[in-house]
């Protein structure tokens, strides 16, 4: 149990290492001039060759690489080109609405996905089951952007039950605030965590141990929840913490669209302006989210079922 743990470790430490310098290596390629983007094109050449050497432009790339991965490890992600702020600072300011758009958006997808998931399961071949097929076509065809601005329109601007946009001043007024921009995530996913749902809980239901449960005159909500449903639910766990990984990193076009100040809105500033060290400290605390959440659900699997604590 703990070398396979340990084992796991090493490969998220790996992941999250080989993801952070190609990031690294991809955005030195980027054809211009992060001095320049930072001063202005009057800029003078002094001025210029003062602010590369300050953020070891002047160097090569491995130079600059080991400049960045040297202030890494003291726990310093530089300066942010365009607010002469600390990068932890920013990341520390934007991380947490984006945590609770994150968790909002995963707990409508798991609301909502599971019970459609169970009644398709079990109308299978019914106009339910028929149903939810249709909407998982419709799911996946259609952008999130056109979802966002769809319920903006209606509930924001048309009927004003939500507002339109922003980050709310706590209690209630948060809340209202995070409703749309969750649904916009969730709506994407919230059909495909019932269809996942739908197809393992219809292998399940005939199993040997249900048709057994069965037999012994248990009531069906028993049956499902307790003996079938439990064991379908593998793959969302697995689809869960995937999700949530990704969305910590931020969900860039949702929160753009509700002016929701979370990480995505400020990696989308960083990229226009080419704000290296502020792009590259949002890719590696991104990696590090999908990494730990990787490593979690592989920790679930390996508590539920012993045989894996080998592999």
């Amino acid at each position: 149990m703990i070398g396979a743990i340990v084992r796991r470790i090493g490969w998220t430490l790996v992941v999250v290492w080989f993801v952070v310098t190609l990031t690294f290596l991809v955005t030195t390629a980027i054809p211009a001039d992060p001095a320049r983007a930072l001063l202005g094109p009057h800029a003078t050449a002094e001025t210029l060759d003062r602010v590369r050497a300050h953020y070891c432009l002047d160097r090569g790339i491995v130079q600059q690489y080991g400049c960045w991965i040297d202030h890494v490890v003291h726990g310093d992600l530089g300066e942010s080109y365009r607010s002469k702020r600390a990068v932890t600072a920013i990341i520390a300011d934007r991380i947490w609405p984006t945590a609770q758009l994150a968790i909002a958006a995963i707990a409508l997808q798991l609301l909502l996905g599971v019970p459609l998931g169970v009644a398709a399961a079990l109308r299978r071949g019914r106009w339910q089951d028929h149903a939810l097929n249709l909407f998982g076509l419709l799911g996946q065809s259609v952008p999130g952007f056109v979802v966002g601005t769809l319920l903006l329109y209606v509930f924001a601007y048309r009927w004003g039950w939500l507002p339109i946009g922003g980050y709310g001043t706590g209690g209630w007024d948060r809340l209202a605030h995070l409703v749309l921009p969750a649904m916009t995530l969730a709506t994407l996913d919230i059909v495909y965590y019932a269809r996942v749902v739908r197809s393992e809980l219809v292998d399940v239901l005939g199993e040997d141990y249900v048709r057994t449960a069965r037999a012994k005159g248990l009531p069906e909500h028993v049956v499902i929840g307790r003996h079938a449903l439990r064991n379908a639910l593998g793959p969302l766990v697995t689809l869960a913490g995937l999700d949530l990984g990704l969305l910590l990193g931020g969900a860039v076009v949702t929160e753009f669209i509700f002016a929701w100040p979370g990480l995505g809105r400020e990696v989308l500033q960083a990229i226009l302006e080419i704000d290296i060290p502020l792009i590259l400290g949002v890719v590696l605390v991104s990696a590090i989210a999908i990494a730990v959440a990787n490593l979690l659900v592989d920790l679930v699997y390996l508590w539920v079922d012993p045989r894996l604590r080998d592999r």
